[in-house]
């Protein structure tokens, strides 16, 4: 049996980094906590914001509420590399340098501790150095196949 993109739910995060003055980021259905310390995020070859995390060494995950459709896509829709998808969303920027959107439901700032280059896809695993709840009373955004 192949297992299909639909068959396991996924909660929509966007993954964000910062080096030499540029801010990217992508929106990531692939994301897991690996313990309390640690999460472990995947990342296509074609995106600017990979190139952005393994150079700083650093990344943010935030965790959208249901009610972010709209970030999600714009975060997801278009490269880092010819818009700043930050130009009209509040962030602030963590210890690490990453900037870490302010409405969402967590922000992880996270140091890379490890990468496994898997061909087109690297998985990279992160430290987390420090976490904030941002809303206490939403739900999380879940990502399906066809749509959120």
């Amino acid at each position: 049996m192949d297992l299909r993109h639909d068959m396991l739910t996924h909660g929509v995060n966007v993954v964000t980094s910062a080096h030499e003055g540029r801010r990217g980021g992508f929106a990531c259905a692939w994301a897991t906590q690996m313990g309390t310390k640690r999460v472990v995020i995947c990342a296509g070859e074609q995106s600017t914001t990979r190139e952005m995390i393994l150079s700083s060494g650093s990344f943010g995950l935030n965790v959208l509420a249901d009610d972010q459709v709209e970030l999600a896509r714009a975060f997801g829709s278009r490269s880092s590399s010819s818009v700043d998808k930050f130009e009209h969303v509040p962030y602030h920027v963590a210890e690490t340098g990453s900037p870490l959107l302010n409405d969402c439901l967590i922000s992880l700032d996270c140091r890379v501790e490890m990468v496994h280059d898997h061909g087109h896809i690297a998985i990279i695993v992160g430290k987390i150095v420090a976490a904030e709840r941002r809303r206490d009373e939403s739900e999380r955004l879940v990502y399906r196949e066809e749509d959120y």
